[in-house]
């Protein structure tokens, strides 16, 4: 009888750590910042391997050519060398839309994408301006309008500032 109560007792704390965890605490700890933290922290410490499991290629979905996987490899490479991120800081966020009509939004709450500005040191001191494309995983959110929680944000790209994105085309040209 006891013994029947415990094994209820665990199995509803189970359930209710596993709920905790899916809709409250995974949301609130996977940010795009996060994502953009790990790989400064990977390249800044040199660690090109680490670096490249963050920025993670593009879905099948999306058409990526050699260029872009060139591109990812040479860039991570040239920033790990030179430990590009000991320090940064995010300049600016543009918050976007990724479903129904895309455009820029004002803050995070329905955003599929964070195109995040960042300025990053290197050990020499030296300062690189780069941009990170970071999207919710499947590339496109109905946030509210289809009452979707987890975001699971996905660092897809990374560029210098003023270089072209993979996903240039409107509406989200950068």
């Amino acid at each position: 009888m006891i013994r029947g109560r415990v094994v209820v007792a665990v199995v509803g704390i189970a359930i209710v750590s596993l709920a905790a965890w899916s809709f409250i605490i995974r949301p609130a700890l996977d940010t795009p910042e996060r994502r953009v933290a790990a790989y400064l922290a990977a390249t800044g410490s040199g660690d090109e391997g680490a670096a490249l499991e963050a920025w993670v290629p593009y879905p099948a979905t999306v058409l990526i050519g050699t260029d872009l996987r060139a591109r990812r490899a040479d860039l991570t490479r040239e920033l790990t060398t030179l430990r590009v991120g000991r320090t940064y800081r995010v300049r600016s966020v543009d918050w976007w839309r990724t479903c129904c009509e895309p455009g820029l939004l004002d803050g995070e709450g329905n955003a599929g994408l964070a195109r995040m500005h960042v300025i990053a040191t290197d050990q020499a001191g030296n300062e690189h301006r780069l941009v990170f494309e970071v999207w919710v995983k499947n590339l496109t959110w109905w946030g509210d309008a289809a009452g979707e929680t987890v975001k699971d944000w996905t660092l897809y790209e990374v560029h210098r500032e003023g270089e072209p994105c993979h996903l240039s085309r409107p509406p989200f040209g950068c």
